[in-house]
């Protein structure tokens, strides 16, 4: 996906840091932003199956609103429906409802699973406030994530998916 320098501009304005409003305590959930591809979702769900159905974890799942469905025998804490304007370039920016049902949790780590770089997704990544933000490597991702893993051509993207759940791993969250 294209996105202009004016959107990602007007993007990470409202991402600043300094407009959450922030819950005390102790950061101890995972976000998981799912690709919006369908077919990615299924993967992504399969991969991350048994992060999602931890009764031990905290998490939560933004999602295309007409994948809800998937997420049904998850355990997440919370899953956040997202709906997809007709026009990026026109709203570019999550909705009032999204940021803050996304504020009503400290995050440990979040996750953008969407291979090409997606605005909300990514926006939701960043806004979380997450100390490790993971996403695939973009010309912008440098502004949203702080750990960035490249997809190769010839690798499926469920190897991707499995380097990202050994990452979470490797931080002694799971």
């Amino acid at each position: 996906m294209i996105v202009s320098n004016r959107v990602i501009k007007k993007i990470l304005h409202d991402c600043r840091p300094e407009k959450a409003v922030r819950q005390t305590g102790t950061a101890d959930t995972i976000l998981l932003a799912f690709p919006i591809n369908e077919q990615h979702q299924s993967i992504a769900y399969r991969v991350f199956a048994p992060v999602l159905k931890s009764a031990e974890l905290k998490t939560c799942c933004l999602i295309k609103g007409k994948s809800r469905d998937l997420l049904d025998d998850a355990r997440s804490n919370e899953v956040i429906e997202l709906t997809l304007p007709e026009n990026l370039q026109r709203q570019p920016l999550l909705s009032e409802g999204i940021r803050q049902r996304l504020q009503r949790h400290r995050y440990i780590l979040a996750l953008d699973l969407n291979v090409e770089f997606h605005p909300y997704t990514a926006a939701a990544v960043l806004k979380s406030g997450a100390v490790k933000r993971i996403g695939f490597r973009t010309d912008v991702s440098d502004n949203f994530f702080n750990i960035q893993i490249s997809k190769k051509s010839d690798d499926p993207i469920e190897s991707s998916y499995r380097y990202m759940l050994q990452l979470l791993e490797d931080s002694g969250l799971t």
